[in-house]
């Protein structure tokens, strides 16, 4: 006697009577340029000289870490809002 799965089709289906998968449409990226560190590296320098090293820190990683996500100038508003967070939050943490 066979196993038969209780979770399998009743009838197989054949490949011609499969949907056929959709391939990913080719999006064109755009290339990253040479100056993409630039905004990024401002924003940190200037969390870095308000609220210190920990906000800089944070705020470059949150940038190339949300880049593909939001594109340059989301991640760079995000991450410099985050940056400032996260040192606020440690400050207050310390003084606490």
């Amino acid at each position: 006697m066979a196993y038969e799965d209780p979770n399998a089709p009743s009838q197989p289906q054949t490949p011609a009577t499969a949907a056929p998968i959709a391939a990913p449409a080719a999006t064109p990226e755009k290339k990253s340029g040479s100056w993409d560190w630039l905004w990024p590296s401002i924003v940190a320098v200037i969390i870095v000289k308000l609220f210190g090293l920990v906000g800089g820190l944070v705020t470059l990683g949150c940038y190339y870490w949300l880049k593909p996500k939001l594109g340059t100038w989301g991640a760079v508003a995000a991450s410099g809002v985050i940056g400032a967070v996260a040192a606020i939050g440690l400050l207050a943490m310390i003084r606490s």
